[in-house]
């Protein structure tokens, strides 16, 4: 409900009473018998206002959706019809490539017009009986005129008003009619955004386990960067019934590489979800240096560690800009955006560029490919020289040239940070001082490459399936 319908509201019953007033004082008689149209001018009033108000929503509604599934699939199709065509036309136009790759455009088009149709039809019912009504309405109202002045004439000729005072109540109480129509279209909207605000208000009053801006906790002089899990559970809110972590225990080699391997949904990402403060574990400790990290500085905290994941996102700035976002409390000069660029091996490329740094990297990135981005993301997380450095599935997206370059930048740097590396390219983390094997949560088996290739178990699998698959 925006500030200038509530003025309208407000307007309107200003009018009204003014309107009252001035009617009955002119001449009580005829205000009573045009009173009695009164219901049908608001009416009328209230159809004009609705079709405005309707109109207005259809140009400035606009949705976008990010449901998946199988276009066959039946609870898909149901709703996808039971939402609108302009919804239906921007996801097929955002995800125009995947629809093109999957030969689905008629599909696509053919979901477009039954919703369509499906819409045309109901409105054009709808807009039928609108104006029916309105054609009903104003044939009440010129009813309504020709009983004004004649019940008036009526008045005059007897001497109990005069024609002045005729035409200012007809004037007053047609017109406040309309207004009243015009805000009673405004009712649906008061009820919608009665709800919406309430809605952000239960929002606005929830308290978070983790307060971003908390200003208190305790802020270490010096970080030697050793980490520790010591018993963590975990189950995602949304899942609760689902453990993800499940006795999770390690501790991460200080200033090396520390590399979580494992299958999908192991819970190795969760953990540094977890260490990022994302969420709080359900049960157990996280520990920096022997501190819980829940004593810690939230903001601080977050200041000292790189985090570089699977899916990078960029913001629709500069190449420049975005590398420098790594680090906000100082000003980055352009040698130290070139230097983080050159360990994550993309400098060249950019250079390469026609505006070279000052490039735009479009919306979420989509101007560059996904080996550029995650190099990007990875010179961001560098610039800030962080003291832990989190790698999620990093280097997907690189070819093996410039993961073997990233990987040498890393291993280069290992003793001036820690680093907790996931990857499923196992061959990129057989140098790291210590690898985790993790399964339905906890940690299987720790130690060395070789020393893990000796045990003979879940890593020695792993490794073997992927020397099939390649």
């Amino acid at each position: 409900m925006t500030g200038i319908r509530i003025g309208i509201i407000v307007q309107t019953m200003s009018t009204t009473i003014m309107a009252l007033t001035i009617a009955f004082i002119s001449s009580w008689k005829l205000t009573f018998i045009l009173l009695c149209f009164v219901p049908v001018l608001a009416l009328a009033g209230k159809s004009s206002g609705q079709q405005e108000a309707d109109a207005g929503q259809s140009r400035s509604k606009t949705s976008f959706s990010e449901q998946g599934g199988q276009v066959c699939n039946k609870a898909y199709y149901d709703f996808i019809l039971s939402r609108s065509h302009v919804q239906n036309a921007t996801e097929a136009i955002e995800n125009i490539r995947t629809i093109a790759a999957l030969h689905q455009e008629q599909h696509f088009i053919n979901l477009y017009e039954n919703v369509f149709n499906r819409e045309f039809k109901q409105k054009k019912y709808r807009l039928h009986l609108v104006a029916i009504a309105a054609g009903i309405a104003n044939s009440v109202m010129y009813f309504a005129d020709g009983t004004t002045f004649w019940y008036g004439s009526k008045l005059v000729q007897n001497g109990e008003t005069i024609f002045e005072n005729v035409f200012r109540v007809y004037a007053v109480i047609t017109f406040t009619m309309v207004q009243i129509g015009y805000s009673m279209a405004l009712i649906p909207d008061y009820s919608k955004a009665k709800k919406a605000a309430l809605r952000i208000m239960r929002l606005n009053q929830r308290q978070s386990q983790i307060n971003p801006y908390d200003e208190s906790g305790i802020i270490l002089k010096e970080v030697t960067g050793h980490i520790e899990f010591q018993d963590v559970h975990f189950r995602y809110p949304t899942r609760p019934t689902i453990p993800v972590l499940m006795n999770l225990s390690l501790k991460c080699v200080t200033r090396g590489i520390t590399a979580l391997v494992g299958p999908s949904g192991s819970g190795k990402s969760t953990a540094i979800a977890l260490f990022e403060r994302f969420y709080e574990p359900s049960k157990g400790n996280i520990l920096l240096d022997g501190h819980n990290i829940k004593l810690l500085n939230i903001r601080w905290l977050r200041s000292i560690i790189g985090f570089v994941q699977q899916e990078p996102v960029l913001f629709n700035i500069s190449i420049r800009d975005n590398i420098a976002y790594g680090d906000n409390r100082r000003e980055v000069t352009q040698d130290e955006i070139e230097t983080a660029a050159r360990m994550a091996n993309i400098h060249e490329f950019i250079r390469s560029l026609p505006k070279g740094y000052e490039t735009l990297c479009g919306m979420k990135g989509s101007q560059l490919s996904g080996g550029q981005k995650q190099r990007i993301a990875m010179a961001r997380a560098l610039i800030r020289s962080p003291k832990i450095l989190l790698l999620d599935e990093a280097t997907s997206a690189l070819d093996n040239e410039s993961e073997k370059v990233v990987q040498a930048a890393l291993d280069k740097e290992r003793f001036s940070r820690t680093c907790l590396n996931i990857t499923h390219r196992l061959s990129t983390i057989q140098n790291s001082e210590k690898i985790a094997v993790v399964d339905r949560g906890k940690v299987k088996e720790e130690g060395t490459h070789n020393e893990l290739l000796r045990l003979n178990g879940l890593y020695t699998k792993l490794i073997a399936a992927q020397q099939r698959s390649t």
